[in-house]
């Protein structure tokens, strides 16, 4: 068939199996709709991480309901559901699933832990190890056991990097981990996914923290790093000769290239380079001396980043990335961005991400969504009579029509940057009329806000508020020098962008500027801090999950050699820089904070470690400041736990009332 039959047929099929809500304008008045429960928010999405066997005849996915997330698998064409492992997100949860045959699951798993660094000293630790189970539960083990008789696992924490799934051979898999227990060098080991019986397959490389193979399962990259933080990359010939450095960096110093890996030609190596400031996919020919970068992909307005896509072959045809404002899914091979193309008209005015597809490219999962609202996963089907089925909505139990959308929004900081994000106002919201605004800034900070759904903006919107995102000077997508602008800046440049987004928008008549609120997560929960610091007048609360709250403790506690060298850059140092860190820490300043907190944390947070929440509410007590301190028992970064969710967000909706007052009445 055609592609432009191909085209004709599914545009037809996608109109009757998919209702499309239209985007309506924020400033037009229409009917309040009826507030949906706050289940339907806090909930995990129903379905997630949904992988096709290499045959296409199964799927496997990760099902959430209520406090339960269930691994199953099914038949592509419907049927009994297989219950294969579950949790509750407290002891362990699902980071990955992927098929290794068309009978077998390799699967990662993320806990919190702790490792003995000497007889008396424990860190926390957040780790990962890497399970196969076969398609109907049975057969669980562990692929990476520690030998008898080895203590190579010792500082191995995470165990999941799989660098080479064999497809050609179905019972084996590579994975770089520790060579000894005295050496942080990673070396190639080819591990059997029925036994967990593993063999040394390659490596050598000294100081080798990574590796990268040819389509032909060669190691020819290598990214090693020494003692004291420099970076280098190395390749090889495709006969493992002439080891030679491509790249080298020293410590803290930026990185211009990164790696993403091969395709069929084993002398072209595509990687990410920057192209009129902003990071684009090249190749760059081995065999040249001078490695030249070809431009392959690049976007005008947004950095490319996220790994290749491989067609049946194992040629490299694309690249899965998230975009602003378009596809999130590049191609540059012909037949795949044709096909594309065919989705995006079968399916207009939406995010198509092309997932998992079969051995012969025939099933495949779809992944659609509008901006700023829940996507739907879909079940297509090639060949002569191409299909589109729908299989899940990620959040049935919000109706899409009934949801506040997403709008881009842009200003001027004070010194000129132009800053960009995202206004999301509740619908009925009357023309002229100014709105309780909710400053809800990222985490990261080196991350974004993009069009993507978020189930708290939609939450707050749905209660009645506007929901301003902002991607301050720090966060990522624009290009390097937007992302370095933000180093060694919190609590400065990148919290008056916040500031004067509020600004901007009560200019505008958007905002109530009596009625402000601000509310963030991780580096978001700092940034609501310092908002209640820094401008004790311009919010009326401050709502803070996981914040950071002691720059010189985070400066001092995280990591050795290489990681204190990238912290130093990003953040700065706990002598050095102590008198700016310090003036920037919510944990010394709670005096002069003059608005109501609440603060909720999970004990076994990784990434923001719950101790900062703990100084924080002792600060505020000292100071006599009105403040709420939640403890999750065993919560972690993501918020993992159900329970802890419908926690968070019902806490969320009464700080918000008591501190900006209701959003809106409901019918």
């Amino acid at each position: 068939m055609d592609n432009k039959n191909r085209r004709w047929i599914l545009k037809g099929m996608a109109g009757s199996c998919i209702a499309q809500p239209a985007l309506t304008a924020w400033a037009d008045t229409e009917a309040v709709p009826k507030q949906h429960p706050i289940e339907a928010f806090a909930r995990r999405p129903l379905m997630e991480r949904i992988a096709l066997s290499p045959n296409g005849e199964r799927l496997a996915a990760i099902i959430n309901n209520g406090s339960t997330s269930t691994l199953i698998t099914r038949a592509f064409t419907g049927g009994p559901v297989q219950s294969v492992l579950s949790t509750e997100n407290l002891e362990f949860n699902f980071k990955w699933i992927r098929w290794v045959n068309n009978d077998r699951l390799v699967l990662s798993l993320r806990f919190p832990s702790q490792r003995m660094i000497n007889v008396v000293q424990s860190i926390p630790t957040m780790e990962t190890r890497l399970m196969a189970v076969n398609a109907d539960g049975s057969n669980l083990i562990n692929l990476v056991k520690a030998k008898i008789g080895s203590n190579a696992l010792r500082w191995a924490a995470n165990q999941d990097r799989v660098i080479d799934w064999l497809p050609e051979d179905g019972k084996h898999i590579l994975m770089h981990l520790p060579n000894s227990e005295r050496s942080y060098t990673r070396v190639i080991f080819k591990i059997n996914v029925d036994t967990g019986e593993r063999v040394f397959y390659s490596g050598g490389r000294p100081e080798a923290v990574g590796w990268i193979t040819d389509r032909q399962h060669r190691a020819r990259v290598a990214m090693c790093m020494d003692e004291l933080g420099e970076y280098s990359i190395w390749v090889c010939n495709t006969d493992g000769s002439n080891w030679r450095v491509l790249r080298q960096y020293a410590p803290g110093a930026n990185h211009d290239l990164s790696v993403l890996g091969f395709g069929l030609d084993p002398e072209q190596l595509y990687v990410l380079a920057t192209h009129k400031g902003l990071s684009a996919v090249h190749t760059l020919d081995l065999r040249d001396p001078k490695y030249p970068l070809t431009l392959k992909l690049g976007d005008e307005g947004y950095d490319l980043d996220g790994s290749l896509i491989y067609d049946a072959r194992g040629e490299a045809v694309g690249i899965n990335t998230t975009r602003e404002g378009d596809s999130s899914i590049y191609f540059w091979d012909a037949k795949y961005k044709e096909w594309q193309k065919a989705l995006d008209e079968a399916l207009p005015n939406r995010f198509n991400q092309i997932g998992s597809v079969s051995g012969n490219g025939l099933r495949y999962v779809l992944r659609s969504s509008k901006t700023g609202l829940p996507a739907t996963w879909y079940l297509g089907e090639e060949g002569d009579n191409p299909s589109i089925k729908q299989l899940a909505q990620m959040y049935p139990e919000l109706n899409p029509s009934k949801l506040a959308v997403k709008q881009p929004i842009s200003y001027k900081a004070r010194d000129g940057l132009l800053i960009k994000g995202y206004l999301t106002p509740p619908l009925g919201a009357q023309k002229g009329k100014p709105l309780p605004l909710v400053l809800f800034p990222h985490g990261g900070p080196i991350s974004d806000d993009g069009p993507e759904f978020d189930e708290w903006v939609s939450f707050m919107a749905d209660r009645g508020y506007a929901v301003l995102q902002v991607n301050f000077r720090g966060s990522t997508g624009q290009g390097r020098a937007f992302m370095e602008a933000g180093l060694r800046r919190w609590g400065l440049e990148m919290q008056d962008d916040l500031t004067d987004a509020v600004a901007e928008f009560v200019k505008r008549g958007i905002a109530d500027p009596d009625r402000v609120a601000i509310v963030g997560a991780s580096y978001g929960g700092y940034a609501a801090l310092m908002g209640a610091i820094k401008t004790p007048k311009l919010f009326k609360g401050a709502f803070a999950f996981a914040p950071v709250t002691d720059l010189l403790e985070l400066t001092e506690e995280e990591g050795q050699d290489s990681s204190k060298e990238t912290m130093r850059r990003q953040l700065g140092h706990y002598r050095d820089d102590a008198e700016r860190l310090r003036a920037t820490s919510p944990r010394f300043h709670a005096d002069k904070i003059q608005v109501p907190i609440y603060l909720i944390h999970g004990t076994h947070d990784r990434q923001a470690m719950f101790r900062h929440s703990v100084w924080m509410a002792e600060a505020l007590k000292a100071a006599g400041k009105p403040h709420e301190f939640v403890t999750l028992e065993n919560g972690d970064h993501q918020l993992s736990h159900y329970p802890y969710r419908l926690r968070l967000f019902g806490d969320l909706e009464k700080f918000l009332a008591k501190t900006i007052g209701p959003g809106r009445s409901t019918s």
